[in-house]
Formats: C-alpha cells, structure tokens, sequence
C-alpha cells in the first residue's frame, strides 16, 4: 500500500490541479431568436469543473461568427448580452472554456416595416443623425474624388452613373483596400454604422427602387435593382424638398427635366452645400463627357435659362432627398 501511495500521490496532484482549471460541463442556450433592432438578450453561461464550481483562472471566449449580424458584449464572468443589429440572417455565436466550446445558433428575422411608406424598409434607412452625416460626406467626397482619381469600377459615365457609383461606394466600408481603389486620394474618415453594402438589410445589393409600390419583401427583386435610371431615381428614391437652395444640405440633389434632350431628357446633379454642386455632363461631341464643380450662382448665369436653378425655371424640378436619408 505503501508503494502505490508513493506512485498515486504524485499522480493524484496534477490531476487535482488540473480538474479544477478545466471544465467538464457547459451550459448555454442553444438557439436564440431576434427581430431587427430588437431588444438584446442577456445569456447565462455556465461552464464546470468536475467538482461542480467554475473553473479557476480560465477565461471565457467568445467567437462571433457574423459581427455584422449581432453585436456581442460581455457583463461579467458567466453573462452576455447578444445584440441584433440590422441585417437579417442566421449564424453563430460560440461560448467555450478550454477544451469545451458551446454553439449558440443565432436567427434574426427579416423585416418588412415600412411605417413612414416610401416604398423602402425601415431598416435600409439610416436612422441616426451621424449615419447620415457621415453618408452625406462620404457621399459628395467620392463624386468630386472621380474628377482627379477616377475609379475603375465606375463603368457608367453619365450623371446618374455617378450619383449611383458615390451611393453604392458611400454605404460600403472603407478600409485601406478600398482606399487603395480611387488612388488614395483623401484619407480615412468614419462608416457608416448601420450596415455596410453589399449587405443592405432587405435589399443586398439592389439598392435603387425602379417600380412604385409599397414595400413587399417577396418582390424585392423585381422591385429593386442595382441600376436605376435617372427618370428612376427621381421618380422612386428622393423626395421633394422645393426649389429653395435654403432647404438643401449637402448630398442632396438637384433633378432638371429637359424634354428637348430626347435620349436623355432627365439630368441630376449632387448638391456639395455652401451653394456648390457636382455632376458629370453626359456625353460630349462623341466622348464620355466628364465630371465638373460648379455653383448655383454660376448656373443661374448660364445662356441657356433652362438650366438656371431658379424658381421661375419649369425645367429646374428642385431639390431632392435620399429616402434613406429621410
């Protein structure tokens, strides 16, 4: 007996020591279910020793599969809240003590709300008055970037393919690899916090309404495309503000309707504040045309009265807003 206590008890040491680091058992919900924006849910995570107490020094990890889906916060040793954010989907959350890991399956469901009935999902708009801010700016930075460092993925060179390409670049996030795609042309500034494209909540990348009818998330795809006409933009994804420069703010819009120009009688221009716009000129004697900086002043100064920005001028439409932006 002697013998084996001799050989036991140093065996019996680190086998003590390590069932009391290491858990045997962990507990954790198995699936949780969410609306978009709803309210977060607080997890209790239990994780044992085979003494039955919570393992010493160990930390708990957690792995967030989808950080775009949910948002994830810890509250203490053997809590966690799970945050749905926007975007709808399923995926993963995993919870583990060495060597245990718990999968916790994460659904949000897609919404279909549209209470203010502009045709687009409440939670493709941008809520918050720094998201807007921010698209504003990134918006009316990447049009007037095309003038020096014209990007190679804008294919559309007239001016509602630059209104398109500096919407579709504004709500996508920017690190150093999209940087590096308009030449490096200006430095990092902030996202947009709500949802970055392609993945846009409800629409993915079909960002553009083209046919009018309230939203239907099961006629997305014949709603919605990723190409809208200017005709299109104006008719389905702005809303009017009037013809006073005084209600516009940067990164809205200016639309004329020149009904002389027959293959393309509608023009947009992007409003850059401060009485200042942007645009690309379509075509010009047989060329792609370009895009120019100009002022309302300057334009209410042009020989042609139709393209004044004034409110005696019928072909001026007026100021327009992003839906989303509204």
């Amino acid at each position: 007996m002697k013998k084996i206590a001799k050989w036991a008890f140093p065996l019996f040491l680190p086998f003590l020591f390590f069932s009391m680091i290491f858990p045997v058992k962990g507990q954790v919900t198995e699936r949780l279910v969410f609306a978009p924006q709803g309210e977060p849910k607080t997890l209790k995570v239990e994780f044992s020793t085979l003494w039955g107490f919570h393992p010493l020094f160990l930390e708990t990890k957690v792995i967030n599969e989808d950080p775009e889906l949910v948002e994830i916060k810890k509250l203490g040793k053997k809590e966690l809240q799970i945050n749905p954010r926007r975007l709808e989907g399923e995926s993963s959350v995993w919870i583990g003590q060495f060597p245990l890991w718990r999968e916790i399956k994460v659904v949000v469901l897609p919404s279909a709300k549209d209470d203010d009935r502009d045709g687009f999902p409440d939670v493709a708009e941008l809520g918050s008055e720094n998201d807007r801010k921010v698209f504003r700016e990134l918006l009316v930075d990447i049009a007037r970037s095309q003038i020096t460092h014209p990007s190679p993925f804008w294919k559309e060179k007239d001016c509602g393919g630059l209104l398109r390409f500096a919407y579709r670049e504004a709500l996508k996030r920017h690190d150093e690899t999209w940087f590096e795609t308009l030449g490096g042309a200006w430095i990092k500034g902030q996202d947009i916090t709500a949802y970055h494209y392609p993945r846009v909540p409800m629409l993915g990348v079909n960002l553009f309404r083209i046919k009018a009818r309230g939203f239907d998330p099961t006629t997305v795809e014949e709603d919605f495309s990723v190409f809208a006409s200017v005709y299109h933009l104006l008719a389905f994804n702005v809303v009017p503000l009037g013809k006073r420069k005084e209600l516009a703010e940067k990164g809205d819009l200016l639309f004329f309707f020149q009904p002389d120009y027959f293959e393309m009688p509608y023009h947009a221009m992007l409003y850059q504040g401060e009485g200042r716009v942007i645009y690309h000129t379509g075509p010009i004697d047989g060329g792609e045309g370009e895009v120019r900086e100009s002022t309302l002043d300057s334009l209410a100064q042009h020989p042609d009265r139709k393209w004044h920005p004034t409110l005696a001028n019928p072909s001026f439409l007026g100021f327009f807003r992003w839906k989303i932006l509204d």
